[in-house]
């Protein structure tokens, strides 16, 4: 515990009195087969203290030059490239019955902006002024109706203002979908058009990605540095949740995902025996923020199907979204609580993960805007976090005005009322 409340400070010394982020507020990280931190469990921490002097951190300013954060809406299909609409439809789907699930409509980037505005309070949030547009590159105007590999193009154009990008296409390893793009490619496109008042800058595509030869897919990725990131909206389409092999236990999403009977039968596979609940643990599984996160989720009812869908959607983007802005923050993956900034091995481990910062990362972000940009001490760094607090739940109060709420959001202004009374 001591370790732990160091790593929130920028001096790295625990303070004298210490306080107990119990399980009841901020739960251990899940450690569950496949899952990535059981893949790498030597994982180095990053600490605030660490954090203060990563070599490619962008510090921020108080002065208004380079502070604010972008959002880079879907890029449109132009003419040239309209075989490109039938990428995004999951393989062995029909597009008239995708579409009328709400499939094929990714959520607006006006929610993202609220959301992020929400997210990294006092930080300027804005839409990117100039839409993209997907385009044939050069000559090579195959159709690509049939998505078999061999007609299809080997590259497409993304076009910004008088300039186009070539952007590498590949028949997607898993089927999942017809073809995937290149992300590197995009996130060139992303850097040389980043805005010169910009502190970030994430993209949003809406056609499934890879980054390297090897992989199956890439949901997302950040250039911290480079203060870019890019996320595809494709592979977190709900209706991929009933994919063989790949299914999605939708009763165990967060804030459900540390159930103690879910935890215990996935790693019983891996041969390891369940231990009876403390007595600590039943107690404090009986009130605080987790609790009143389950509590809220609970009461979560959908309006129609395709609400659901198109909400569930939107949460599980504005969670990657976030996570990898947090990049650019020069935030490192999360090791000490169950956290947003927590790395992801697979979809099923994705959505298990909660959508809030740890005390850690969130004393990271709290540095970097309040103290930073804001030019505050210790004490407005408090009244920050409390303030963000505020406005992610007046942001969850509006989704249900939008008909964008869903399990995830009510969960987390459930959980974020306790937290509330304990701030």
């Amino acid at each position: 515990m001591a370790s732990r409340a160091a790593a929130e400070t920028t001096s790295g010394r625990a303070p004298k009195s210490v306080k107990d982020h119990s399980i009841g507020t901020f739960p251990a990280p899940l450690v569950l087969p496949h899952d990535e931190l059981n893949y790498d469990p030597d994982s180095e921490p990053q600490s605030t203290k660490g954090w203060l002097s990563e070599e490619c951190r962008n510090k921020l300013s108080s002065a208004p030059r380079r502070n604010k954060l972008y959002v880079v809406q879907v890029p449109g299909i132009g003419f040239k490239a309209d075989f490109m609409r039938h990428w995004v439809v999951p393989s062995g789907y029909d597009a008239v019955k995708v579409e009328g699930k709400a499939g094929l409509s990714p959520p607006s980037a006006d929610h993202f902006v609220d959301y992020l505005t929400a997210f990294y309070h006092d930080m300027p949030v804005r839409l990117f002024p100039t839409p993209l547009t997907w385009t044939s590159w050069g000559s090579n105007t195959k159709s690509a109706m049939g998505c078999r590999s061999a007609t299809l193009p080997k590259y497409i154009g993304l076009s910004h203002g008088d300039q186009c990008t070539r952007i590498r296409v590949r028949p997607a390893p898993d089927k999942a979908f017809p073809v995937q793009l290149n992300l590197d490619d995009i996130l060139d496109t992303a850097i040389s058009i980043l805005p010169d008042d910009a502190y970030a800058m994430v993209l949003l595509v809406d056609h499934d990605i890879y980054e390297s030869d090897d992989d199956d897919f890439c949901c997302g990725r950040a250039y911290g540095g480079s203060r870019v990131a890019v996320v595809q909206a494709a592979r977190y389409n709900p209706i991929l949740d009933e994919r063989e092999g790949e299914k999605i236990d939708r009763s165990h999403m967060w804030p459900w995902s540390h159930c103690k009977t879910f935890v215990d039968d996935l790693c019983a596979v891996e041969d390891v025996k369940a231990k009876a609940a403390a007595k600590k643990q039943k107690e404090l599984s009986k009130s605080g923020a987790m609790k009143a996160a389950i509590q809220a989720a609970a009461t979560y009812k959908p309006t129609s199907a395709v609400q659901e869908v198109q909400a569930l959607w939107f949460s599980r983007l504005a969670r990657t979204v976030s996570h990898e802005l947090g990049h650019c923050f020069a935030l490192d993956h999360c090791v000490y609580y169950a956290c947003n900034m927590q790395g992801t091995g697979s979809m099923r481990e994705d959505v298990r993960q909660p959508p809030y910062l740890c005390p850690v990362c969130e004393a990271k972000v709290a540095h970097a805007i309040a103290g930073e940009m804001k030019s505050g001490r210790e004490e407005e760094k408090t009244e920050w976090i409390k303030q963000r607090c505020e406005a992610l739940r007046h942001f969850c109060e509006r989704l249900g005005e939008k008909d964008m709420d869903s399990s995830m959001w009510h969960g987390l202004d459930g959980w974020l009322q306790e937290r509330m009374i304990a701030l």
